[in-house]
């Protein structure tokens, strides 16, 4: 089984800051970092460092960041011969992390947003039955839609990492086998304020499993059968940033490989735990071996 990865990668630029600067006033940072970042990229390096062959999808520009990108890449294994390149700069993202390391991220996804459907279909033609692809909220409306929805039809298992949210998914929900979110989102999507209700809600729509993460405060699986509330192991926090991201490719490499969900949640979450001692993005994905 390949796991396919259709999403954005960016040029991250990453600010240490004491405290989050109040409208109107000026701060200095106490660190700054660049870095490879966006979730695509940090959920396909992810899985693939936990042990399922990876075939990653996106668009980048061709600048040296871009060149950059393409060399991490071939390290990590994973075939650059499917990456769109076009006459642009690569994505950029801006993320300020406070003492606690709790950050905010401001992106841009031009490159992503320019995936269409012929590339997509591109993809689909190199994709088998029993393969799983693994998408973010970066894409065009339309574009995700037409993803879910032929992935369905070709018998391909579909995780869907509804981040950002930017337009509407229960019409695609009853398509998607595993939706992965964070507490936000999930008040979003159900219009529920308590989780575990919210995930029942988003069953009801048609996900066969819902994974709600909570942050420091673990997580919550459900699916028609089960429901697991798992706690996060305690660790010192320096940088959440991308921590969600090296869950949801972690989690979605372990069921590529046969493993269950309640186990596959669990070693995720640890997996990720790991991911927020250190700074960065890419810099923070943890190894083969702690994978």
């Amino acid at each position: 089984m390949n796991l396919f990865v259709l999403g954005n990668v960016a040029n991250d630029s990453l600010f240490y800051v004491n405290k989050y600067p109040k409208s109107g006033e000026t701060i200095l940072a106490k660190k700054i970092i660049k870095d490879i970042g966006g979730k695509g990229f940090n959920q396909a390096v992810s899985a693939r460092r936990a042990g399922v062959n990876v075939s990653f999808w996106t668009c980048i520009g061709s600048d040296e960041v871009s060149e950059k990108i393409l060399k991490i890449l071939e390290k990590e294994e994973i075939s650059t011969n499917s990456i769109l390149r076009q006459d642009s700069n690569t994505d950029e993202s801006i993320i300020i992390i406070n003492n606690d390391g709790r950050n905010y991220i401001v992106s841009n996804c031009h490159n992503a947003e320019s995936i269409d459907h012929n590339y997509v279909k591109l993809m689909f033609n190199s994709m088998k039955e029993g393969d799983a692809l693994l998408i973010q909220g970066n894409l065009k409306e339309d574009v995700t839609h037409s993803c879910v929805k032929k992935a369905f039809k070709k018998k391909i298992k579909v995780f869907l990492n509804a981040s950002p949210i930017s337009f509407d998914y229960p019409k695609i929900l009853p398509y998607v086998e595993t939706l992965i979110i964070n507490e936000s989102e999930n008040k979003k999507l159900s219009k529920s304020k308590k989780i575990d209700i919210g995930n029942k809600i988003l069953l009801d729509m048609g996900v066969s499993n819902v994974i709600t993460t909570k942050g420091d405060r673990g997580l919550i699986y459900s699916s028609g059968n089960n429901e697991y509330s798992f706690k996060a192991a305690k660790v010192d926090v320096a940088d959440t940033t991308g921590a969600g991201d090296v869950f949801c490719g972690t989690l979605a490499a372990y069921i590529c490989l046969g493993n269950n969900y309640k186990d596959s949640c669990l070693k995720s979450m640890n997996v990720a735990s790991m991911s927020v001692k250190e700074c960065g993005t890419y810099m923070s994905i943890p190894s083969k071996k702690l994978a």
